[in-house]
């Protein structure tokens, strides 16, 4: 099976990003605090069942919905 991309929501700062995989090498070029080590992490969470998400890795502007959804 070939992975041509990761769609990547509400993983910490990336609200909505797309990163398109190539045949032999993919590299993520970006200021800091931009995103390249959340999107690295988001594809491991996918690929490794052992390592869990947690509240911290929901984007800071959807915790207020989880507060509300918690207390309900």
């Amino acid at each position: 099976m070939k992975i041509n991309f990761v769609q990547i929501q509400n993983f910490r700062k990336l609200k909505n990003c797309r990163v398109n995989l190539s045949d032999n090498e993919t590299l993520l070029v970006g200021a800091n605090n931009s995103g390249k080590t959340s999107a690295t992490d988001a594809l491991i969470c996918f690929l490794d069942k052992s390592r869990k998400i947690t509240v911290t890795d929901f984007t800071l502007s959807n915790w207020s919905a989880l507060n509300q959804y918690a207390e309900s």
